[in-house]
């Protein structure tokens, strides 16, 4: 999604068309009215499973970012804007029959494991607050997105002579692969990456996003102390 998408949405909840709330933690708020945050089809994200992914996001800032609330809430849109592409792909993948098997899954979780010496995979989702159960259950989403981005988008790229020889024009001073499939590989990705813009906006015309905008004004802070930085 571009930049000056993300900003025309930004400007759209600024503009008052619902209030507010204030936020001094992520914790998942006591919400009334339907249980999602966001929605694309079945697929629904809780609150709950946000506040995690925001803690997440946040253990990469300063401890007293939120005394920025503007930058924060520009951190919260983002966020939204992010899961909700997410949510379009699961969707689109659910439809499409994408699934991950329990040995897929236990041989990708093997994998990440292997990083981490002893118990310090579980001390790591302790320090950065994300319960084992819920990155589990997001390492299924992911694989099922890498699934379904690898059959509709990149084993669909065509490969072209000129693809190739572009390729190595573009490298003539650096050292190229040599072998066949992973040229190929680098190639398709490279194609596919340049295409997933407009790939992404035929989705999410087909499965368009319910945002639970109550339940997101929860996660914002106040920004009547802002107005002078934003209209700057």
């Amino acid at each position: 999604m571009s930049g000056l998408y993300r900003i025309q949405i930004f400007i759209f909840f600024l503009c008052g068309l619902f209030l507010f709330g204030t936020c001094g933690c992520t914790e998942a708020p006591d919400i009334p009215g339907p249980d999602y945050l966001i929605k694309t089809g079945t697929i629904s994200l809780l609150p709950e499973e946000f506040a995690e992914e925001l803690d997440l996001k946040l253990s990469a800032y300063p401890y007293d970012f939120k005394k920025n609330s503007v930058e924060y809430n520009k951190l919260i849109f983002d966020l939204v804007f992010v899961l909700s592409e997410k949510s379009i792909l699961l969707a689109a993948a659910q439809v499409g029959g994408i699934q991950v098997s329990d040995s897929e899954l236990m041989a990708k979780e093997t994998f990440y494991r292997e990083d981490y010496p002893e118990d310090s995979f579980e001390q790591m989702l302790l320090e950065n607050a994300i319960s084992y159960t819920y990155w589990k259950k997001n390492l299924k989403r992911n694989l099922i997105i890498d699934k379904f981005i690898q059959r509709e988008l990149k084993d669909k790229v065509e490969i072209l002579s000129e693809d190739v020889v572009s390729f190595y024009n573009r490298h003539l001073r650096q050292d190229v692969v040599s072998d066949e499939k992973k040229l190929v590989s680098q190639l398709r990705l490279e194609k596919s990456q340049e295409s997933y813009d407009e790939w992404i906006m035929g989705l999410k015309k087909q499965y368009p996003v319910d945002i639970n905008k109550k339940a997101l004004t929860l996660f914002l802070i106040e920004m009547e102390n802002n107005k002078g930085q934003i209209n700057d």
